[in-house]
């Protein structure tokens, strides 16, 4: 028996998007080509835009209907990407649109626009055959409290690539300086607004570290004094939970810190 339908997804894009009316009309072009640089393609595409406040897709680009097998771009839908999800990625496709929600709730209104979410699951066409699609989407709207009114999403056929047949985990890819969170467990809270976790000059340092250059090194580059550096270090190592450099590079890689 299904106990995840698709009603309960529709909720938490009405959660992330948190009742907005939508009746603005933007200018998207030039956000969207911008948007659409942070993205790259390793097969057929098609790119698409979401509304959360509504669930509901407003614009679908043509190479959709290659894809799928469509006569009209307007057939691609939320219910039909749902509805023809393979049976066993439908669960982890609801968790992880309630770990995006949660995460983009989460997060101070200035920062919104700074995340891609990316994550694969598999369609079936209108020929009956399943393909491993990676999704990645951007918020490209937003107010000035933090909720996200659009989304540029991009679908990528990712079949001939997928040799082992599993899935990727859930991603949020930080833009602009901002830090990035891979194969994120989806019953593990993000908790990313408010204070950072290292200062300025912490994250500073603490990328020198990743290099492999040493305390000397770094103050020399930083022209402080030994003794500040070290003092950072200290200080990294006990936010982090770190006992040792080794440990606080794999650390920073898996929680993409810098």
């Amino acid at each position: 028996m299904e106990i995840l339908k698709y009603d309960e997804v529709k909720k938490t894009w009405y959660q992330i998007g948190r009742y907005q009316k939508n009746d603005k009309n933007p200018e998207l072009e030039i956000e969207i080509h911008k948007k659409l640089l942070n993205i790259f393609q390793a097969g057929d595409f098609y790119y698409y835009i979401f509304s959360p406040p509504t669930a509901e897709i407003e614009f679908t680009s043509e190479e959709v209907k290659k894809m799928w097998g469509f006569s009209n771009a307007n057939e691609f839908s939320v219910e039909y990407i749902y509805e023809n999800l393979h049976p066993d990625d439908k669960s982890r496709f609801v968790a992880h649109e309630y770990k995006v929600t949660e995460f983009f709730n989460s997060l101070p209104p200035e920062k919104t626009l700074k995340y891609k979410v990316s994550y694969d699951y598999r369609i079936k066409g209108t020929d009956g055959k399943y393909k491993w699609i990676l999704q990645q989407v951007l918020t490209i709207q937003s107010d000035d409290k933090g909720s996200v009114l659009r989304v540029l999403g991009m679908h990528t056929d990712i079949t001939h690539i997928k040799t082992d047949n599993k899935a990727s985990g859930l991603s949020f890819i930080g833009l602009d300086g901002e830090p990035s969170y891979h194969n994120v467990p989806t019953d593990l809270l993000i908790l990313t607004s408010g204070k950072e976790l290292f200062t300025k000059r912490e994250k500073e340092i603490l990328k020198y570290v990743v290099e492999g250059k040493t305390t000397h090194q770094i103050a020399d580059i930083l022209s402080v004094s030994v003794h500040t550096i070290n003092s950072h270090r200290k200080n990294i190592l006990q936010k982090s939970e770190c006992n040792t450099v080794a440990q606080l590079i794999t650390k920073t890689i898996n929680n993409g810190w810098i």
